[in-house]
């Protein structure tokens, strides 16, 4: 089937796709400097990132940037999958005083330079991974992630264009995720349906797309 919009490649035209996203994670460990979680994407060195412990943050609202990440095995969702699981540490920007007290128990004499271990305890995690965009057109795009992407779920993105001093914000969709060799590790080729955005970015998309094509 014909496509309804002209695909641009991107390749040297440095594009990216910002997506918020937000899974639950589990802390594995905590000091008065960062944190570790286990979580079911990767989360590349660098990110940003922002916990929510306590569902309503009653415990804590952190905010701090991932500094190392490694594969921790697998686990099996509720459809009887597996799943790869990733160890992040996370480097926070400021903790309050009492935060590893109201998360562990014990004893935590001493602790000031070492990291505990709590009790069970899960968290939400939010972070926003930016994707190289393969191609481009009015309606979609193909952009390269670490992560897979489940059919038909939906997003919230920005995208980045060259020359362009504000990124263009769009609701967006899953309609492909395909995986790919690269070197060692696996990556994806993740096809997204941009949904809904308003006007004015519409119009710039639209613009920048119809440029690039007489190029």
């Amino acid at each position: 089937m014909r496509r309804q919009y002209k695909r641009i490649p991107c390749k040297d035209a440095e594009i990216r796709v910002e997506i918020v996203t937000e899974v639950e994670a589990q802390v594995s460990d905590v000091s008065r400097q960062g944190i570790g979680v286990k979580a079911p994407k990767r989360v590349i060195p660098g990110t940003p990132c922002s916990i929510t412990i306590g569902t309503d943050g009653s415990l804590a609202s952190l905010r701090g940037t991932s500094v190392w990440e490694r594969f921790a095995g697998h686990s099996i969702n509720p459809h009887g999958d597996f799943d790869s699981l990733f160890s992040v540490g996370i480097r926070l920007e400021e903790a309050p005083e009492n935060l590893m007290t109201r998360i562990c128990t014990g004893d935590l004499a001493g602790a000031e330079a070492v990291r505990v271990k709590p009790s069970s305890l899960n968290v939400l995690l939010i972070y926003t991974e930016s994707l190289a965009v393969i191609n481009l057109s009015y309606g979609g795009l193909l952009a390269e992630s670490w992560n897979s992407w489940e059919y038909g779920a939906d997003i919230i993105a920005r995208l980045v264009l060259p020359d362009y001093p504000k990124p263009i914000k769009c609701l967006g969709r899953v309609a492909s995720c395909q995986p790919v060799s690269h070197g060692a590790e696996k990556k994806y080729h993740v096809g997204f349906e941009l949904v809904a955005m308003d006007d004015e970015h519409a119009r710039l998309l639209k613009a920048f797309v119809q440029m690039r094509s007489v190029i």
